[in-house]
């Protein structure tokens, strides 16, 4: 019930008091998420994350802006796009 948490809250970017729930509270979910780092396996646990969710719904980051904003303005002008 932990690992999804996490997970969930890293592909979303929401925060572990949000992704919280009775299953699983936010200070455990914080408590897991530095033991994988002293483990040294938060940075492969985000990684095969990210990877996943990537086949799955498809992240499209080759369509990112550098800001990571990816609405359009909607009356365009000069300083759009």
């Amino acid at each position: 019930m932990v690992f999804d948490k996490p997970a969930l809250a890293l592909v979303s970017g929401m925060g572990y008091e949000r992704v919280a729930d009775e299953t699983c509270s936010a200070p455990t979910l914080r408590r897991r998420r530095d033991e994988w780092i002293t483990a040294g396996a938060a940075d492969h646990l985000a990684l095969a994350v990210l990877r996943a969710y990537d086949r799955m719904v498809g992240l499209q980051l080759e369509e990112l802006s550098a800001d990571g904003c990816i609405t359009k303005a909607p009356e365009g002008g000069e300083c759009a796009g």
